[in-house]
Protein backbone atom coordinates (compact mmCIF):
# COMPACT_ATOMS: atom_id res chain seq x y z
CA UNK A 1 0.00 0.00 0.00
CA UNK A 2 2.78 2.43 0.93
CA UNK A 3 5.20 1.75 -2.01
CA UNK A 4 7.40 4.97 -1.29
CA UNK A 5 10.30 4.92 1.12
CA UNK A 6 8.77 8.84 1.45
CA UNK A 7 6.08 8.01 3.43
CA UNK A 8 6.45 8.13 7.54
CA UNK A 9 4.12 7.69 10.46
CA UNK A 10 3.64 11.17 12.29
CA UNK A 11 2.11 11.59 15.55
CA UNK A 12 0.75 14.38 18.01
CA UNK A 13 1.38 12.84 21.15
CA UNK A 14 -0.49 14.53 24.33
CA UNK A 15 -1.77 13.89 27.65
CA UNK A 16 -6.01 13.52 26.61
CA UNK A 17 -4.63 12.14 23.14
CA UNK A 18 -2.87 10.09 20.36
CA UNK A 19 -3.36 11.43 16.60
CA UNK A 20 -1.75 9.25 14.20
CA UNK A 21 -1.33 9.76 10.11
CA UNK A 22 0.72 8.84 7.12
CA UNK A 23 2.38 11.97 5.81
CA UNK A 24 4.14 11.96 2.32
CA UNK A 25 7.38 14.20 3.58
CA UNK A 26 8.10 15.37 0.23
CA UNK A 27 4.31 17.05 0.04
CA UNK A 28 3.49 17.05 2.97
CA UNK A 29 -0.03 15.96 2.46
CA UNK A 30 -1.67 13.84 5.62
CA UNK A 31 -3.63 11.05 5.10
CA UNK A 32 -5.45 8.00 7.02
CA UNK A 33 -5.54 10.66 10.01
CA UNK A 34 -7.12 8.84 13.45
CA UNK A 35 -7.57 10.62 16.95
CA UNK A 36 -6.98 8.48 19.52
CA UNK A 37 -8.36 8.44 23.48
CA UNK A 38 -5.26 8.67 25.78
CA UNK A 39 -7.34 7.06 28.07
CA UNK A 40 -8.41 4.36 25.53
CA UNK A 41 -4.89 2.96 25.80
CA UNK A 42 -2.45 1.34 28.20
CA UNK A 43 0.89 3.36 26.72
CA UNK A 44 2.14 5.32 23.67
CA UNK A 45 3.14 1.84 22.07
CA UNK A 46 -0.21 0.34 22.44
CA UNK A 47 -1.71 3.16 20.44
CA UNK A 48 1.05 3.02 17.71
CA UNK A 49 0.71 -0.60 17.42
CA UNK A 50 -2.86 0.14 17.08
CA UNK A 51 -2.81 2.37 14.34
CA UNK A 52 0.05 0.55 12.44
CA UNK A 53 -2.11 -2.62 12.53
CA UNK A 54 -4.81 -0.60 10.78
CA UNK A 55 -2.44 0.01 8.26
CA UNK A 56 -2.61 -3.05 6.81
CA UNK A 57 0.35 -5.15 5.93
CA UNK A 58 2.79 -3.23 4.77
CA UNK A 59 2.64 0.17 6.51
CA UNK A 60 5.55 3.11 6.45
CA UNK A 61 8.94 1.93 8.48
CA UNK A 62 9.82 5.55 9.07
CA UNK A 63 7.93 7.14 11.94
CA UNK A 64 8.67 11.01 13.72
CA UNK A 65 6.22 11.73 16.72
CA UNK A 66 5.86 15.10 18.79
CA UNK A 67 5.23 14.64 21.87
CA UNK A 68 2.88 17.96 23.80
CA UNK A 69 6.00 17.55 26.81
CA UNK A 70 10.00 17.15 26.66
CA UNK A 71 12.27 15.09 25.91
CA UNK A 72 14.89 14.23 28.65
CA UNK A 73 17.82 12.57 26.47
CA UNK A 74 16.06 9.80 25.21
CA UNK A 75 13.22 9.64 27.17
CA UNK A 76 9.57 11.76 26.46
CA UNK A 77 7.60 12.99 29.10
CA UNK A 78 4.28 14.68 28.74
CA UNK A 79 2.99 17.00 31.59
CA UNK A 80 -0.25 16.22 33.45
CA UNK A 81 0.11 12.49 32.50
CA UNK A 82 2.28 9.81 33.79
CA UNK A 83 3.02 7.97 29.98
CA UNK A 84 6.46 8.08 28.89
CA UNK A 85 8.20 6.28 26.71
CA UNK A 86 12.13 5.91 25.40
CA UNK A 87 12.55 6.39 21.11
CA UNK A 88 14.63 3.38 21.23
CA UNK A 89 12.19 1.33 23.28
CA UNK A 90 9.69 2.41 20.92
CA UNK A 91 11.85 1.76 17.62
CA UNK A 92 12.20 -1.71 18.86
CA UNK A 93 8.56 -2.54 19.59
CA UNK A 94 7.24 -1.07 16.29
CA UNK A 95 10.26 -2.61 14.30
CA UNK A 96 10.71 1.31 12.66
CA UNK A 97 13.59 1.54 10.62
CA UNK A 98 13.63 5.39 11.94
CA UNK A 99 11.69 7.22 14.69
CA UNK A 100 12.69 10.79 15.16
CA UNK A 101 10.52 12.38 18.85
CA UNK A 102 10.44 16.19 19.53
CA UNK A 103 8.56 18.48 21.27
CA UNK A 104 5.16 20.00 19.77
CA UNK A 105 6.95 23.28 20.09
CA UNK A 106 9.57 21.88 18.09
CA UNK A 107 7.13 20.75 15.28
CA UNK A 108 5.08 23.85 15.05
CA UNK A 109 8.16 26.02 15.10
CA UNK A 110 9.93 23.62 11.83
CA UNK A 111 6.22 24.01 10.14
CA UNK A 112 5.81 27.93 10.32
CA UNK A 113 7.52 28.31 6.87
CA UNK A 114 4.99 26.61 5.11
CA UNK A 115 2.00 26.94 6.75
CA UNK A 116 -1.06 28.88 4.82
CA UNK A 117 -3.56 31.00 5.70
CA UNK A 118 -5.59 27.94 6.65
CA UNK A 119 -3.42 26.76 9.73
CA UNK A 120 -2.92 30.40 11.02
CA UNK A 121 -5.14 33.05 12.25
CA UNK A 122 -3.22 36.31 12.36
CA UNK A 123 -3.75 38.47 15.32
CA UNK A 124 -1.25 41.41 15.10
CA UNK A 125 2.14 42.94 13.98
CA UNK A 126 3.68 43.21 10.46
CA UNK A 127 3.49 40.08 8.41
CA UNK A 128 6.42 39.44 7.23
CA UNK A 129 8.46 36.03 6.02
CA UNK A 130 12.08 36.69 6.81
CA UNK A 131 13.40 36.16 10.19
CA UNK A 132 13.08 33.58 13.15
CA UNK A 133 9.77 32.09 13.57
CA UNK A 134 9.07 31.55 17.71
CA UNK A 135 6.79 28.68 18.68
CA UNK A 136 5.22 28.59 21.99
CA UNK A 137 2.75 25.86 22.57
CA UNK A 138 0.72 26.22 25.24
CA UNK A 139 -1.00 24.06 28.06
CA UNK A 140 -0.29 22.91 31.17
CA UNK A 141 2.76 24.25 30.74
CA UNK A 142 4.82 26.56 27.92
CA UNK A 143 6.76 24.76 25.92
CA UNK A 144 9.06 26.50 22.91
CA UNK A 145 11.35 26.73 19.89
CA UNK A 146 12.78 29.10 17.04
CA UNK A 147 13.25 27.87 13.85
CA UNK A 148 16.31 30.40 11.89
CA UNK A 149 18.36 29.66 9.11
CA UNK A 150 20.85 27.17 10.92
CA UNK A 151 17.93 24.60 12.00
CA UNK A 152 15.21 24.41 14.72
CA UNK A 153 16.36 24.71 18.51
CA UNK A 154 14.30 23.79 21.59
CA UNK A 155 14.39 26.79 23.72
CA UNK A 156 13.71 26.82 27.52
CA UNK A 157 11.52 30.19 27.79
CA UNK A 158 9.16 29.15 30.18
CA UNK A 159 11.32 28.81 32.53
CA UNK A 160 12.21 32.43 32.09
CA UNK A 161 11.40 34.49 35.70
CA UNK A 162 7.92 36.56 35.26
CA UNK A 163 8.66 40.06 36.58
CA UNK A 164 5.40 41.68 38.18
CA UNK A 165 4.85 45.26 36.77
CA UNK A 166 3.45 46.74 39.76
CA UNK A 167 2.02 46.16 43.29
CA UNK A 168 -1.45 44.51 42.32
CA UNK A 169 0.10 42.53 39.40
CA UNK A 170 2.80 41.25 42.15
CA UNK A 171 -0.50 39.76 44.54
CA UNK A 172 -1.92 37.63 41.61
CA UNK A 173 1.72 36.41 40.43
CA UNK A 174 2.04 35.32 44.32
CA UNK A 175 -1.68 33.94 44.55
CA UNK A 176 -0.55 31.44 41.79
CA UNK A 177 2.70 31.02 43.37
CA UNK A 178 1.23 29.74 46.50
CA UNK A 179 -1.59 27.91 44.73
CA UNK A 180 0.78 26.32 41.81
CA UNK A 181 4.05 26.34 43.47
CA UNK A 182 5.52 27.98 40.64
CA UNK A 183 5.79 31.97 39.52
CA UNK A 184 8.01 31.27 36.11
CA UNK A 185 6.38 32.37 32.96
CA UNK A 186 5.40 28.48 32.21
CA UNK A 187 3.67 28.43 35.75
CA UNK A 188 1.95 31.88 35.38
CA UNK A 189 0.50 31.14 31.51
CA UNK A 190 -0.53 27.33 32.35
CA UNK A 191 -4.38 26.21 32.07
CA UNK A 192 -3.95 25.95 35.82
CA UNK A 193 -3.17 29.69 36.26
CA UNK A 194 -5.71 30.73 33.85
CA UNK A 195 -8.32 29.35 36.56
CA UNK A 196 -6.38 30.11 39.40
CA UNK A 197 -6.54 34.10 38.17
CA UNK A 198 -10.82 33.09 37.13
CA UNK A 199 -11.41 32.18 40.66
CA UNK A 200 -9.73 35.11 42.61
CA UNK A 201 -12.39 37.06 44.67
CA UNK A 202 -13.47 40.24 42.24
CA UNK A 203 -14.74 43.79 44.16
CA UNK A 204 -17.90 43.99 44.70
CA UNK A 205 -18.78 40.34 43.55
CA UNK A 206 -21.51 38.99 46.28
CA UNK A 207 -21.79 35.83 44.48
CA UNK A 208 -18.94 33.99 43.80
CA UNK A 209 -18.91 30.89 41.57
CA UNK A 210 -15.88 28.57 41.80
CA UNK A 211 -14.98 27.71 37.70
CA UNK A 212 -13.74 24.10 37.27
CA UNK A 213 -13.16 24.47 33.35
CA UNK A 214 -11.89 26.85 31.08
CA UNK A 215 -15.11 26.80 29.57
CA UNK A 216 -16.96 27.77 32.21
CA UNK A 217 -14.65 30.52 33.12
CA UNK A 218 -14.64 31.64 29.21
CA UNK A 219 -18.74 31.91 29.40
CA UNK A 220 -18.80 33.71 32.75
CA UNK A 221 -16.43 36.09 31.10
CA UNK A 222 -18.51 36.94 28.05
CA UNK A 223 -21.34 37.27 29.91
CA UNK A 224 -20.37 38.86 32.96
CA UNK A 225 -17.94 41.18 33.13
CA UNK A 226 -17.99 42.04 36.35
CA UNK A 227 -17.09 38.50 37.18
CA UNK A 228 -13.53 37.30 38.61
CA UNK A 229 -13.69 35.00 35.71
CA UNK A 230 -13.56 38.59 33.69
CA UNK A 231 -11.00 40.09 35.55
CA UNK A 232 -8.79 36.64 35.74
CA UNK A 233 -9.04 35.95 31.70
CA UNK A 234 -7.95 40.17 31.41
CA UNK A 235 -4.92 39.46 33.68
CA UNK A 236 -4.14 36.43 31.71
CA UNK A 237 -4.08 38.00 28.52
CA UNK A 238 -2.09 41.11 29.58
CA UNK A 239 0.65 38.51 30.99
CA UNK A 240 0.35 36.49 27.74
CA UNK A 241 1.08 39.79 25.36
CA UNK A 242 3.69 40.64 27.55
CA UNK A 243 5.56 37.20 27.39
CA UNK A 244 5.29 37.70 23.91
CA UNK A 245 6.96 40.64 23.78
CA UNK A 246 9.62 39.85 26.01
CA UNK A 247 10.92 36.33 24.56
CA UNK A 248 10.21 37.71 21.45
CA UNK A 249 12.54 40.23 21.81
CA UNK A 250 15.17 37.70 23.32
CA UNK A 251 14.93 35.49 20.45
CA UNK A 252 14.65 38.18 18.00
CA UNK A 253 11.76 36.80 16.54
CA UNK A 254 11.16 38.86 13.22
CA UNK A 255 9.45 35.70 11.29
CA UNK A 256 7.10 35.75 13.83
CA UNK A 257 5.07 34.19 17.09
CA UNK A 258 3.18 31.21 16.55
CA UNK A 259 0.92 30.01 19.26
CA UNK A 260 -0.25 26.69 19.18
CA UNK A 261 -1.98 24.04 21.12
CA UNK A 262 -5.79 23.80 22.98
CA UNK A 263 -5.42 26.62 25.14
CA UNK A 264 -4.41 29.45 22.22
CA UNK A 265 -7.62 28.26 20.47
CA UNK A 266 -10.23 28.60 22.79
CA UNK A 267 -8.95 31.87 23.82
CA UNK A 268 -8.97 32.98 19.86
CA UNK A 269 -12.26 35.26 19.96
CA UNK A 270 -10.71 36.88 23.39
CA UNK A 271 -6.51 37.56 21.74
CA UNK A 272 -8.45 38.94 18.25
CA UNK A 273 -10.21 41.71 20.86
CA UNK A 274 -7.28 42.20 23.13
CA UNK A 275 -4.96 42.44 19.73
CA UNK A 276 -7.27 45.29 18.28
CA UNK A 277 -6.69 47.28 21.27
CA UNK A 278 -2.54 47.07 21.40
CA UNK A 279 -1.68 44.42 23.20
CA UNK A 280 2.27 45.30 23.88
CA UNK A 281 2.33 47.76 26.95
CA UNK A 282 5.29 48.89 25.15
CA UNK A 283 7.38 49.19 22.32
CA UNK A 284 10.86 50.84 20.42
CA UNK A 285 14.19 49.67 19.75
CA UNK A 286 15.21 47.89 16.43
CA UNK A 287 13.14 45.26 16.67
CA UNK A 288 9.82 47.06 18.05
CA UNK A 289 7.05 44.91 20.13
CA UNK A 290 4.82 46.12 17.49
CA UNK A 291 6.51 44.76 14.33
CA UNK A 292 6.56 41.33 15.64
CA UNK A 293 3.72 39.36 13.93
CA UNK A 294 1.83 36.88 16.12
CA UNK A 295 -0.65 33.88 14.71
CA UNK A 296 -2.29 31.32 17.09
CA UNK A 297 -2.04 28.12 14.88
CA UNK A 298 -4.41 25.30 13.82
CA UNK A 299 -2.42 23.07 16.20
CA UNK A 300 -3.08 19.94 14.57
CA UNK A 301 -1.87 20.33 10.93
CA UNK A 302 0.64 22.34 12.04
CA UNK A 303 2.15 19.73 14.57
CA UNK A 304 1.64 16.87 11.64
CA UNK A 305 3.44 18.95 8.46
CA UNK A 306 6.21 19.90 11.27
CA UNK A 307 6.61 15.89 12.26
CA UNK A 308 6.69 15.30 8.44
CA UNK A 309 9.41 17.52 7.85
CA UNK A 310 12.01 15.79 10.39
CA UNK A 311 11.69 12.94 7.43
CA UNK A 312 12.58 14.70 4.85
Amino acid sequence: MFTSDRHAIVGDLGADHFRFAVADVDQLTIDHLVNFRASDFPSCEEALLSYTKSLGSDPPRRASLAVAGYLDGDRAHMPGSTRTFTTRELKSALSFEELTVSSDAVAVARAAQVLSAHDLHYLCGEQNNMGPRLALAIGNNVRSAVACVDGTLETWAGNMSFGAADDQDLWFVEEIRAALGGREAGSLLSTDALLVLCNLPSAGLENRVTFTTVSEAFTAAMTQPDSSAAAGLARYQLWLFRFIQDVALATGARGGVYLAGELPMKLLPHLKAQASRSPFVRSGGPLSCTTIPVYVVDTLSAVLKGAAMACA
